[in-house]
């Protein structure tokens, strides 16, 4: 039986810079990480934008494979963990190989969530998560000239815009009455919206796709209020959930995601989580920044540190094309919005106040001033201090 003292199960970021992290503080400790996937850590956050591109997998990668064999990190690949013995502190593999451990990194990651559609298991239908993901995705979409996407959210934006990089027609299907409604409010979500349409982008809000059309693939979406589209393809970018299924069965407590305190330990003593599988505070963030944190702060621990984690105040930024957004802290709730335009630059900033305290932004069509504009969201700057020194806001 293979022995770690620390063993982290997923090579997502958040159990890479926990092994970068345990390793900075015990040089010595043997550390052991079990991914499904075939790859070593990659960048996942690029793997929208790589719908359009010509890549090799070693392009995406994090760290190459001798910075793992440097830092004596070993790393066993298209292998799963089939069991989780607390009381013994060892792990099962799907090989029937067993692995000891001193502590346990659990940082499983998530999958992407697709709604319940009649027709979804038809071939063309698709969600991206993965390398290989991406792999089949390119390959298939050789063949379409239509495509549709079910989510009008970040990453569905994004993957919208890869979409037309690959000259498809594409359709835009977003359940809500307006585009990103957490971080737009409904004017400036119009402006996002007259922008995407004039790049050539069919945009349908308030719907539901009810049903994927086709025999054996993909040929078309059936809406609400029986709306037909033609679609060769749909990809899927509806969130995602938790992988939990390795610890439904123990007594690690979990909800919506493992449960973790702040230093990121769950209510098994050796047992830490971090990334995507996590909840704190009723939350689960799936953010790649959060989940490098998360994991640089689990790794400390394990390696004997008390660090806390505090989660982040969430910011959104938007690069495509043409378009630029930026939004930040609360938007829906405060007593008065503080505004700057220039029509013709098409530029439109709101500062969002409440006590006389800027406590949310959105920046749209130039980004230049979105440092100074999260800072002062992050630290509650007075708006009457912010305006003496951007006279601009009224």
């Amino acid at each position: 039986m293979d022995k770690a003292k620390y063993l982290i199960i997923g090579n997502g970021i958040a159990g890479l810079a926990a092994a970068r992290e345990i390793r900075a503080h015990d040089e010595n400790g043997t550390i052991i990480m079990i991914s499904s996937e075939s790859t070593l850590t990659y960048y996942r956050v690029k793997l929208t934008e790589y719908m359009s591109k010509e890549f090799t997998d070693e392009e995406l990668l994090v760290s190459k494979e001798n910075w793992y064999q440097d830092k004596n990190i070993k790393v066993i690949l298209r292998k799963l963990v089939e069991d989780i013995d607390i009381t013994n502190n060892k792990v099962r593999l799907d090989d029937g190989q067993e692995i000891s451990y001193e502590k346990l990194l659990i940082a499983t990651g998530s999958r992407p969530f697709i709604p319940p559609i009649n027709g979804k298991y038809k071939e063309g239908l698709f969600a991206l998560r993965t390398l290989k993901d991406l792999h089949y995705i390119k390959e298939y979409l050789k063949s379409c000239n239509d495509v549709s996407l079910i989510g009008g959210g970040l990453l569905g934006l994004e993957a919208a815009w890869a979409l037309k990089e690959l000259d498809k027609k594409v359709n835009i299907i977003e359940f809500a009455p307006y585009l990103l409604p957490r971080q737009l409010d409904k004017e400036i979500s119009d402006k996002l919206e007259k922008k995407l349409s004039e790049h050539g982008f069919k945009i349908y809000l308030s719907s539901q796709a009810e049903e994927i059309l086709g025999d054996g693939a993909v040929t078309g979406i059936r809406l609400n209020g029986k709306r037909k589209l033609e679609s060769e393809a749909v990809l899927v970018s509806s969130g995602i959930r938790p992988n939990l299924d390795l610890v439904r069965n123990t007594e690690i407590e979990y909800n919506r995601g493992i449960i973790v305190d702040k230093h990121l330990k769950t209510n098994i003593d050796n047992i830490y989580a971090a990334g995507d599988v996590v909840e704190i505070d009723g939350m689960v963030l799936g953010l790649w920044t959060a989940g490098n944190e998360q994991g640089k702060i689990a790794g400390a621990n394990m390696a004997g540190k008390e660090l806390e984690y505090n989660q982040p105040k969430i910011f959104t930024t938007l690069k495509i094309g043409n378009i630029e957004l930026f939004s930040a802290g609360i938007i829906d709730d405060f007593d008065r919005v503080h505004e700057y335009k220039d029509d013709e630059r098409d530029i439109h900033y709101k500062l969002f106040t409440r006590d006389n305290k800027i406590v949310g932004a959105i920046l749209f069509g130039d980004l230049k001033e979105m440092n100074t504009i999260r800072n002062a969201v992050i630290s509650n700057t007075s708006i009457d201090e912010y305006i003496k020194k951007d006279s601009r806001f009224k």
